[in-house]
């Protein structure tokens, strides 16, 4: 465990005395971000510093910040919740800024970073350590530039005074190869970090006897994670009715739901749609009385694990063919994705959407649908989905004989495509 120890102290050091940097890069890749995240928050655990790590996918950098910005207000709520009861005062509204999704994203990012240090009462004392590692980055190069300008600062008053911010780099697409000479007072460092060190990390914190319950089942949870993603079906299928007989037991109905969900999608990748569909259905139960809670502020924790399960239901009804009500899956995933201010899943909706329209021959409302969907695409500069639902207009126009429509598509595909980086298409 060498790699996971140095790593840590690593980590520690740049928090804690490298006073000549302001960013440390990590790269790693998609499999061994998780030992990073970890690593991150037993840093929290120790250090008086305030450590916020996000770790939402980056499909664009519009969203990733979009997502970081609802975070932070959900954060923001359930401190005030539990301030009121103490009738202390309540953490400061978001400023404009950042609560203003018409705003640039890197203005926007900047000013949610500044509302969080603000937040310390000594920055003398008390540092804002902000981590940014995303679990995957789907466009390198616009994730490249987003770094670029949000990390660009000048002395004496740079905007990340007090900070220590780490950024994630994907080792399989690096996008910040040399952030030592573009980004002014970085570092860089790559762990040597495997999949087999991940894995033995959580089995010795799933059997750690110092350790509580509740950690020792979330380590139970992810190591259920992967045993599936390694096909080792009933050994997943085993944790993952551990973990469920737990948490049903200590009432934790989010996690429940959770390792419920976990089954089912075991069950749908072992090809046993019957058995995932019962379980994703007994998923939605606790999901949603937990939610129903409302005396509890902390009760939104049920609200991406509803979002899953829903979506898990969606894609099987859509594998079967079943267009109703995989649309059905679909419209109630849609709303809660746009609650989450989560516009990537909310577009994915959008599209399956039109597509049980399509197949059910509800044409005009298929369109209605992509239509909707591209609107939000072309918003977030997001190229991939957007040239998805312009492809399905595309068709969708030429079979409604709206030529004129069609040829507008087509015109736009073309200028989305000559976007494309070389070797896409």
């Amino acid at each position: 465990m060498r790699a996971l120890e140095d790593l840590m102290v690593r980590l520690r050091t740049f928090v804690t005395d490298e006073d000549d940097k302001v960013l440390l890069v990590v790269e790693v890749n998609d499999a061994s971000s998780g030992l990073v995240v970890k690593s991150l928050d037993i840093l929290d655990e120790e250090l008086d510093d305030a450590v916020w790590l996000f770790v939402d996918d980056c499909t664009t950098p519009w969203e990733f910040v979009d997502r970081v910005a609802y975070r932070i207000y959900e954060k923001r709520e359930l401190a005030n919740a539990a301030l009121a009861k103490e009738n202390e005062p309540p953490w400061p509204p978001l400023p404009r800024e950042a609560s203003d999704r018409t705003m640039p994203h890197v203005a926007r990012m900047r000013a949610l970073m500044a509302y969080l240090r603000d937040l310390s009462p000594n920055l003398d004392e008390v540092k804002l350590v902000c981590a940014l590692f995303p679990a995957t980055i789907a466009d390198p190069a616009g994730y490249r530039a987003f770094v670029v300008e949000l990390m660009a600062h000048s002395f004496p008053l740079p905007w990340c005074h007090h900070m220590r911010i780490i950024l994630r780099d994907d080792s399989a697409r690096p996008a910040l190869s040399d952030a030592a000479d573009v980004l002014r007072g970085s570092a860089r460092y790559t762990p040597d970090l495997t999949m087999e060190d991940m894995e033995k990390a959580v089995e010795e914190q799933a059997a750690d006897e110092n350790r509580s319950l509740d950690e020792r089942m979330q380590a139970l949870v992810t190591l259920a994670a992967l045993d599936h993603a390694h096909k080792r079906f009933s050994d997943a299928l085993e944790k993952y009715e551990l973990a469920g007989s737990y948490y049903r037991a200590t009432g934790k109905l989010a996690l429940y739901a959770l390792t419920l969900n976990g089954v089912g999608e075991v069950m749908a990748r072992a090809e046993q749609p019957e058995a995932a569909r019962q379980h994703f259905e007994s998923a939605l139960t606790p999901a949603v009385q937990r939610l129903a809670q409302k005396d509890d502020p902390a009760r939104g924790d049920a609200v991406p694990v509803l979002l899953n399960i829903t979506l898990n239901l969606g894609n099987l009804h859509l594998s079967q063919q079943r267009w109703v009500e995989a649309g059905n899956y679909y419209e109630g995933a849609k709303g809660i994705a746009q609650a989450m201010a989560n516009a990537q899943v909310k577009m994915l909706c959008l599209e399956n959407i039109g597509i049980c329209h399509y197949m059910l021959g509800r044409h005009v409302e298929a369109v209605k649908a992509w239509e909707e969907g591209t609107v939000l695409a072309r918003g977030m500069e997001a190229d991939e989905p957007l040239r998805t639902l312009l492809s399905r207009q595309r068709d969708a126009y030429h079979q409604l004989n709206l030529f004129d429509r069609r040829d507008a598509v087509m015109a736009e595909l073309r200028q989305v495509e000559a976007r494309a980086p070389q070797g896409v298409s």
